[in-house]
């Protein structure tokens, strides 16, 4: 059960990025695109399916997530890619805002997907 979990997750956060990168070429080549209803709904429901995978890795593992440094961290990052995530995609941000905070969102995935896979804060040491 927990192989199946950790894979609906990984598989949920690929296709999470990809969706965003996706929206992210679509809002500056064709921002018409973002405002079909597949576009809006699908991420939400990527995202929900990656949440639960991780509360369901969460419960079966029976971590507590601010007990170790790198979920916490996660939890952050996951916080800040949003918020950048938002400021990239919503149109009455001028693309000198917009675009910076695409690249950060993207870098700031990157690092969750590092510190997933070496479970540490710093993953670079």
């Amino acid at each position: 059960m927990i192989t199946l979990l950790r894979d609906v997750h990984v598989a949920a956060a690929l296709l999470s990025i990809a969706g965003f990168v996706l929206r992210g070429f679509w809002a500056w080549r064709a921002p018409h695109m973002l405002s079909r209803k597949p576009v809006k709904v699908v991420p939400h429901v990527v995202d929900t399916v990656l949440l639960l995978a991780a509360i369901g890795l969460l419960v079966l593992y029976s971590w507590n997530p601010f007990a170790f440094g790198w979920l916490t961290a996660k939890i952050v990052l996951l916080i800040v890619y949003i918020g950048l995530g938002l400021v990239a995609l919503k149109p009455w941000f001028g693309p000198s805002v917009r675009v910076p905070a695409f690249c950060l969102a993207v870098l700031v995935f990157g690092w969750i997907l590092v510190i997933a896979r070496r479970h540490a804060f710093v993953p670079f040491v």
